[in-house]
């Protein structure tokens, strides 16, 4: 007769005499310490997934490591009976359990066959849901995606102790949202040499037990998170051919990123930018970066808001007969990539100014990619001479820009191009800007004057 075993979704506190028992599989092992002497050896803790997916972390306290640690392996499957159970209370949880489990000097751990119990239970979270996180969420998540960005290698010191980081940028395949990764240590080292040793047109990745920060992205933790770049893996195959498959319609490319890609935004906007207000930005006399806030009061028409883009190099494209010519690739395309290109006339207190908009912001902002925004205008029937609604949604709101000043012809007019490299809509940091600036509410200024 089979043995009984509990599921993992039915682990809980109420019964003070229960034994559990689960079979399960441990989907990772790693030590981890709180103390400061070499007394203790560090504690093992475990992530394990049961056949039905359920996910728990399981913990041998110092004192019981010398009784399991030649017991236990990464990747195998385990009947672990007579475990304790407590609430899940770590600073960074793996699992979104009520419970963990704690391993007692009376638990038995018994080796069993049983290929029923997957090898890595993903569990993806969508990036529409990282990136709209409005607070730093303890819990730890598995994020996939193709790479689209790479930054360089990040060398500082910290408190003495050398520190390296790369940022990394993955975008998904349904809905072409682009989220950003830092890798630390190991980590870093690990996929640039991935990179180095293993030349690819693409490169797909998945961050298992990823932490999740208010900086509207991912990293990896010091013991938890697993790496995985193009491996056999059925989740990474899958994802690569539909990848294949879309690839034409969203032109998946891989850029350097800029390193200042790697900065959140309190530190773009509160401590490295250089404020000037648009009156000042309008006086500039050579290329240059600042940071400014404003009001958007309109959105000028009578510029498109979407621009067809070579796939290799993002560069406009022009159409020639029925192709699409490329100048920087000297190449023709059959087809191309939509990316926004939304001009914004923006106000503040001093004067306005037109700001165009380019597709990465746009689309975190928006939540939604240009192509796929574009395609359900057209099935709407939607006026070509004029811009979807969604893009309405920026009107009336107030925001701080990274603005790049283009100095195009001091004869002319209006001589320079406001581009926008960065977006930030969270009240609370533009509340700490106002305040650092002591910025006032704009008054009523002309949306138009220029």
């Amino acid at each position: 007769m089979a043995s009984r075993y509990d599921l993992i979704c039915n682990v809980n506190g109420g019964s003070e005499h229960k034994i559990w028992r689960i079979k399960v599989r441990v989907i990772r092992l790693w030590r981890s310490s709180y103390f400061k002497d070499n007394n203790n050896k560090p504690m093992i803790e475990l992530v394990v997934l049961d056949e039905q997916g359920g996910r728990i972390q399981c913990t041998v306290k110092s004192i019981h490591v010398y009784l399991f640690e030649n017991s236990i392996n990464e990747g195998n499957v385990y009947m672990l009976e007579n475990l304790s159970v407590a609430l899940n209370s770590g600073k960074y949880k793996p699992t979104m359990h009520e419970f963990r489990m704690f391993f007692k000097r009376e638990t038995r751990v018994t080796l069993v066959e049983d290929s029923s119990i997957p090898l890595y239970g993903f569990s993806f979270v969508p990036f529409v849901e990282i990136l709209n996180e409005t607070k730093d969420d303890r819990r730890l998540v598995d994020v996939l995606g193709v790479v689209t960005g790479k930054g360089n290698l990040i060398k500082f010191k910290k408190e003495g102790k050398p520190c390296n980081y790369v940022v990394i940028e993955l975008e998904n395949i349904e809905g072409g949202l682009k989220l950003r990764c830092t890798l630390w240590e190991e980590y870093a080292f690990m996929f640039l040499k991935h990179l180095e040793d293993h030349p690819s047109e693409s490169y797909v990745v998945v961050l298992q037990f990823a932490k999740m920060k208010n900086f509207k992205g991912v990293s990896n933790t010091t013991y938890n998170s697993k790496l995985f770049i193009n491996a056999n893996i059925p989740e990474i195959e899958d994802f690569q051919m539909r990848l294949k498959s879309s690839d034409s319609q969203q032109g998946i490319q891989f850029s350097q990123l800029s390193d200042h890609a790697s900065l959140t935004l309190e530190e773009e906007f509160l401590e490295r930018g250089v404020y000037k207000s648009i009156v000042d930005l309008k006086e500039v006399t050579q290329n240059s970066v600042f940071v400014t806030i404003g009001t958007v009061k309109d959105i000028e028409s009578e510029y498109n808001w979407f621009y067809r883009a070579c796939k290799k190099c993002s560069l406009g494209l022009k159409l020639d007969g029925s192709m699409f010519y490329c100048k920087k690739c000297v190449t023709h395309y059959s087809t191309f990539v939509t990316r926004y290109s939304i001009q914004l006339h923006v106000v503040d207190e001093t004067d306005s100014a037109s700001f165009i908009l380019f597709d990465k912001e746009a689309s975190n902002f928006l939540k939604i990619p240009a192509y796929e925004l574009r395609t359900s205008y057209i099935a709407k029937g939607g006026d070509k001479n004029r811009h979807p609604e969604e893009i309405d949604s920026f009107r009336d709101k107030k925001f701080l820009f990274k603005v790049q000043v283009m100095i195009q012809d001091m004869e002319s007019i209006v001589p320079y191009v406001i581009s926008i490299s960065r977006l930030c809509f969270e009240d609370n940091i533009i509340a700490s800007f106002e305040k650092k600036y002591q910025i006032e509410e704009v008054c009523s200024i002309n949306s138009r004057q220029l």
